[in-house]
């Protein structure tokens, strides 16, 4: 969406000067009022939003797509009582829908849980970028969460019945609570119904589910693709959390000895088939369960033409310190491997967590996404995590990166995914310190955008974490980003500049564009919002006070059409400086133009404690200045409807708009 707001134009002439000064176009981001989706549950307790997007033809003799939907999840009722929503919007977040997938939040359970209540947890989702209905099936969605109901008592006639209950109840925890199994629920028509299935039995505790999936079309009525769920089980029930970071604890990174990684998979046919999802297969080998022995937690799991990458972090490494190493695996998706070792990518002798990667295939790149080519860098896999030397509990970290590079001509059958195609721990480049010099620096929530040649990484940062864990310094966010495929990086960008001890910033968001949106023969659309901009890059970053008990404040959110060379002034997403209303955890969706943008955010109400879903949009306006027109002609006049007047003043308001429109592109500041 495009709005253009017309200034009037005035020709100038000028002696002696016998060129055009044209009018420069300024764009600017401008954000829609906010709406509240989450209005279905009395209680008034949403938690844990997230959201995709999906662009799909209601029938196969539709010629564009017709339907473009966006698709979140959601949980929300009282605590210890909650039930997972979906809400759907087919007009931009115009309007929202909303239906509950589960209602059995707050139900007795029986059995060895009885006495304790039904909850659902934590949802996540995977929306398929493109879909075709066809026989009334072929728009692709997937939940995953965890819940303490380890029977089908409230399923609907048309849900998959899941396996044998075998719960146990965690003792560990305080309260004592029973083991969660894992649920999903998928939709074959964008949305408008979901048919759920039970996964797990409760005899190991789930958490850290993953969904993902690909699809890929020929035409209207014949694709292939698939979707996947990973998940980490623990056979002794979660832990609690060690204080480690700034999450809520208790939330799958501390795990007992024997926790694996387990992963099933559907193909495209039999999902939309409900097919059920096979009982999960454990990709990791962690067979004891002794004292020392290894635990695998907080899995990654991404798809790129139907190649998976799967990664988490692990315990009691081989050789290893007592710290967390990261492991790797590849694989295709309907073929995991199974009790397997993979790949030890992180130092050994360190610590390394909170694994992350980007993925990209051969057609992001040139010469067919081989570096042997001499066309490309070949970088189809950059994957960072959180790694420090140091043993103690909570240690300053740095960001360490290093690439899975396509080389056929080094590597035959190299493609860019394999283990071997991965540089070495000891080649890994600190993001977050390049030099490497502060000991007491600390990096952390990691994210990323890559694009081509082109990479970007966000992280937050203090340069001094003594200090700022006695909250007497701050983190701000920072982006760092590379422009030949990760060979050099630039110098690490403050985005926020919060110079207040105050307050300091949390989750932070960077989102590229998609891909270009192509009908299912390969063919253009006729809408150009569907074709990349992938010069675009959205950034937000949330405040919270900087306390022992913190508090949200406000979002803020910027734009960068230029790879990060310059950004937007930013402005506020949500909050109102922590008077009223706390904003956290944003979630940002683009089109592949980059012009517009739909957010959402969990948002507190600090008098009443309700907590919503909002969501809001954002569009590019341009902003057209007057233009002015200079011509030769005999003495100094003015070529004008009105009265002769003196045109310097004129020409020095046009030489201000120019300048003006050269300000956009100053490094964006926190309006702190």
């Amino acid at each position: 969406m495009k709005l253009k707001l017309k200034l009037g134009r005035k020709a100038i002439a000028l002696t002696g000067v016998a060129v055009a000064t044209a009018a420069i176009a300024a764009t600017v981001f401008q954000l829609d009022p906010s709406i509240t989706v989450t209005t279905t549950d009395p209680a008034n307790n949403a938690y844990k939003a997230k959201m995709g997007w999906i662009s799909y033809k209601s029938a196969t003799t539709q010629p564009e797509y017709d339907v473009k939907a966006q698709i979140m999840v959601y949980a929300d009722g009282m605590p210890g009582k909650q039930n997972i929503y979906v809400a759907r919007s087919t007009d931009n977040g115009a309007t929202w829908s909303q239906q509950a997938v589960t209602s059995n939040g707050g139900a007795a359970l029986t059995g060895v849980a009885s006495g304790y209540l039904a909850t659902n947890n934590k949802p996540n989702i995977y929306v398929a970028p493109i879909g075709v209905i066809n026989n009334g099936k072929g728009a692709n969605a997937l939940l995953t969460w965890t819940s303490t109901d380890c029977t089908d008592a409230g399923n609907n006639v048309t849900d998959i019945p899941g396996p044998a209950p075998a719960q146990l109840i965690n003792s560990t925890l305080v309260p004592n609570q029973p083991y969660m199994c894992l649920w999903t629920a998928r939709s074959a028509d964008g949305g408008l119904n979901w048919v759920k299935q039970r996964l797990t039995d409760g005899f190991l505790d789930t958490d850290e589910d993953v969904p993902a999936g690909f699809v890929k079309y020929t035409n209207d009525t014949t694709a292939t693709g698939g979707f996947a769920i990973t998940y980490q089980a623990d056979p002794a029930g979660l832990k609690p959390g060690e204080a480690e970071g700034p999450g809520e604890g208790a939330s799958g990174a501390a795990v007992n000895p024997g926790t694996n990684v387990w992963y099933t998979f559907l193909t495209k046919a039999a999902f939309e088939a409900n097919t059920p999802f096979p009982l999960a297969t454990s990709v990791s080998d962690n067979v004891a369960t002794g004292s020392g022995a290894p635990g695998a937690s907080r899995p990654n799991l991404g798809i790129s033409g139907g190649k998976a990458v799967l990664a988490y972090e692990e315990t009691a490494c081989s050789g290893g310190s007592t710290g967390k190493c990261i492991v790797y695996h590849n694989f295709t998706y309907s073929t995991p491997p199974v009790l397997s070792a993979g790949t030890v990518v992180s130092d050994p002798s360190h610590n390394a967590r909170r694994v992350r990667f980007l993925l990209q295939g051969d057609e992001a790149l040139a010469g067919l996404g081989d570096a042997g080519s001499g066309l490309t860098k070949g970088v189809h896999v950059l994957m960072v995590w959180r790694e420090t030397g140091l043993t103690t509990p909570a240690a300053a970290s740095d960001v360490m990166m290093i690439r899975g590079i396509k080389n056929t001509v080094l590597r035959a059958g190299s493609t860019g995914f394999l283990p071997t195609d991965l540089e070495p721990y000891a080649v890994a480049k600190n993001l977050s310190d390049p030099a490497n010099a502060n000991i007491d620096d600390n990096a952390l929530a990691q994210r990323g955008v890559l694009r081509g040649e082109f990479a970007v990484i966000a992280y937050d940062h203090t340069d001094n974490k003594t200090q700022a864990d006695l909250y007497s310094d701050t983190y701000n966010l920072f982006i760092t980003s590379s422009n030949d495929g990760g060979d050099t990086w630039g110098a690490p960008r403050n985005m926020s500049n919060i110079t207040s001890n105050a307050i300091h910033v949390v989750e932070p968001r960077l989102v590229g564009t998609p891909g270009t949106i192509k009908l299912p023969n390969g063919t253009a659309t006729a809408d150009p919002s569907d074709i990349q901009n992938a010069d675009a890059l959205f950034v937000s970053w949330g405040t919270e006070t900087n306390a022992a008990t913190s508090v949200p404040q406000d979002i803020f959110l910027t734009r960068s059409t230029d790879k990060g060379v310059s950004y937007e002034t930013a402005q506020r997403l949500a909050g109102d400086g922590g008077v009223a209303v706390e904003a956290s955890e944003a979630q940002l969706r683009s089109p592949p133009d980059g012009k517009t943008l739909g957010a959402l955010w969990m948002q507190r109400n600090s008098t009443t404690g309700v907590v919503d879903v909002i969501y809001r949009n954002g569009a590019e306006v341009t902003v057209v200045p007057p233009a002015v027109a200079n011509s030769g002609g005999g003495g100094c006049s003015a070529a004008s409807s009105r009265a002769p007047f003196d045109p310097v003043l004129p020409f020095l308001t046009g030489l201000g708009l120019i300048a003006l429109g050269i300000r956009r592109t100053r490094q964006a500041r926190s309006p702190l």
